[in-house]
């Protein structure tokens, strides 16, 4: 998973990458290593394994990983900070509150479909990093969440809410990322639809949801 031009740079512990052939190896290495730690998880996999999945030597994967930790770290930040910088995007193109979470919805199935691994791998094992690594990922995190409920908080509040969180957004909130987030345990476009299919079902039930609260107080 390449980033963005311009992307919020990557305060890896491991080794300094620059050409850009090495890179293109590393983004390969963490679509494999997704795929791995996705069907087995984190601690069941090694560095060992995904040199074997590679066709690779273990001291070669010591070039892009300083550890096994630092693996994980890296697939997590380089997918979160790829979901949001691509989710601001969405968020910022014009339009209603009800269409800018439409786009945000959409927007986020759109990239599981693409990186299903990526996300699987990182929603199973959001606490297996620790320390520094950790407080670093969380703050991407933590934005796209910022991001999310400001939009939730437009629909309920309308614009003069100028996206200020409240309670009723923060719920509102979790509820659309309790969807979205675990949406590989049961989605499989063969029997469900297209993810713009799934996305419009799940719009039309957080905005039917957001309206009665608006009208509820």
């Amino acid at each position: 998973m390449t980033l963005p031009k311009g992307s919020l740079a990557t305060p890896a512990p491991g080794p300094r990458l620059a050409r850009a052939s090495t890179q293109k190896k590393l983004d390969q290495l963490l679509v494999k290593a997704a795929a791995l730690i996705a069907r087995k998880g984190f601690e069941a996999t090694s560095l060992r394994d995904l040199g074997k999945a590679t066709d690779g030597s273990l001291g070669g994967l010591y070039h892009y990983f300083s550890s096994k930790e630092d693996l994980l770290f890296q697939l997590q930040y380089r997918t979160f900070v790829s979901l949001f910088e691509s989710q601001q995007a969405v968020a910022a193109l014009p339009g209603t509150p009800e269409e800018r979470i439409a786009r945000l919805i959409t927007g986020h199935l759109r990239f599981y479909a693409r990186h299903t691994n990526e996300l699987k791998a990182c929603t199973f094992e959001l606490e297996s990093l620790t320390g520094k690594p950790y407080e670093t990922v969380e703050a991407i995190r933590r934005r796209y969440y910022q991001l999310m409920t400001s939009a939730v908080a437009d629909v309920i509040g309308g614009p003069s809410s100028n996206g200020k969180e409240t309670r009723k957004s923060r719920r509102a909130t979790l509820f659309i990322f309790g969807m979205l987030n675990w949406i590989f345990m049961w989605y499989e476009p063969s029997r469900h639809g297209t993810v713009e299919q799934i996305g419009q079902e799940m719009l039309d039930l957080v905005l039917n949801g957001l309206r009665r609260t608006k009208r509820g107080g």
